[in-house]
């Protein structure tokens, strides 16, 4: 439109300039003369608008294109996986809980692996904006028999460089859930979206922080919470808000601006 517009102020000062409005005394040709301004400016402004929306279109309809085409690719994929990976999986698991002892240790990790991949191959992954990622992609890999996770149904697009500091904190917050909460704790990640943040929360069953917990750790020189997960967000222009209490379980929520945070590779 901007471009419209200039083009047919040029268009009608060369115009004005030929026609020497300033020297003609006749009103009716001066009215001609400026009728023919305002038309050249709505015919300007109106097929910049109309090349606007049809770029816009030809951009949805490429995008449209790739999403069919990795919606093709993914079912391909999955149908091998189903196939192959997953059963073997899935017999893994259940002969290690008939055999038991180890191999029950075994069968468990393959069933989370099962879970994961079963969950990634399922998702219905939209192309992100140039120099951004999908944080939902990142997060759904955490998925397994002992870690539920919640997103939402529309992407949440962070610099590319952020989005991978965040599903860091979030492993950093889960390897603190397995470390200290023992083998059969549970762990909820939720993810939300806003205009301008994205919130994601770590959430266990475990046996809780006592208080002064982290701050002893942290006198200690055990940076695990301070660098890792709070250290990152902070770098992100982000909150990282820590909630527990003995025998009610620990909430990490995460809070990092869209905008902000390295935009790295």
């Amino acid at each position: 439109r901007r471009a419209g517009a200039l083009g047919a102020a040029i268009v009608s000062g060369t115009d004005l300039w030929l026609r020497g409005v300033g020297e003609i005394s006749d009103f009716g040709v001066a009215s001609v003369s400026i009728n023919g301004v305002v038309l050249l400016f709505l015919a300007g402004i109106l097929i910049g608008h109309v090349a606007r929306l049809a770029r816009q279109a030809e951009e949805r309809m490429q995008r449209a294109t790739e999403m069919e085409a990795v919606g093709r690719e993914r079912e391909r994929l999955a149908r091998g996986i189903h196939d192959s990976v997953l059963q073997v999986l899935a017999l893994v698991q259940r002969r290690g809980q008939e055999i038991g002892g180890e191999a029950a240790e075994l069968g468990r990790l393959a069933g989370q692996q099962e879970a994961a991949l079963r969950e990634l191959v399922s998702i219905q992954r939209e192309p992100s904006p140039a120099g951004t990622c999908d944080l939902r992609a990142l997060l759904r890999a955490y998925g397994g028999a002992d870690v539920t996770v919640s997103t939402p149904a529309t992407p949440l697009d962070l610099p590319t460089g952020a989005a991978r500091e965040t599903a860091a904190a979030v492993a950093a917050a889960l390897d603190n859930v397995r470390r200290h909460c023992g083998a059969g704790a549970h762990a909820w990640i939720l993810a939300e979206g806003e205009a301008d943040t994205v919130t994601v929360t770590v959430r266990d069953d475990g046996p809780g922080i006592p208080a002064g917990r982290l701050e002893e750790a942290a006198a200690a020189g055990r940076l695990g919470v301070a660098q890792s997960i709070r250290g990152r967000v902070a770098d992100l222009g982000g909150r990282a808000v820590i909630t527990s209490a003995p025998g009610q379980g620990t909430e990490v929520e995460l809070t990092v601006p869209r905008g902000g945070g390295p935009a790295g590779p």
